[in-house]
């Protein structure tokens, strides 16, 4: 049972580090989006503000998105911090623990 929970241990620290790698990617994309829109808007600033009016309330709920991804990402960390510790306290266990 105790290999079992390493095993399981270990496929949880992975997909942990598979989700951070997929966030990064996509917040990394994210930005470039941003400095996009802000280049295309330089020379339209009218149009932004109409926009930006017009779309505020699907903005909000975007930005809403983003903090909750960005507070996921930070509790993604923890974990990770967690599922590392865990696995050295076993591996530590198993070694000076039942012999």
């Amino acid at each position: 049972m105790n290999n079992y929970f390493k095993n399981k241990l270990k496929d949880r620290l992975t997909y942990c580090k598979s989700w951070k790698h997929d966030i990064d990617m996509y917040l990394a994309n994210k930005e470039i989006s941003k400095q996009a829109d802000k280049e295309f808007y330089k020379t339209r600033p009218v149009l932004k503000l109409i926009l930006n009016i017009y779309f505020l309330p699907y903005n909000l709920l975007r930005l809403v998105q983003y903090l909750r991804i960005r507070h996921d990402y930070k509790k993604n960390e923890i974990e990770m911090i967690v599922l590392s510790k865990k696995l050295k306290e076993n591996k530590n266990w198993r070694t000076y623990g039942n012999k």
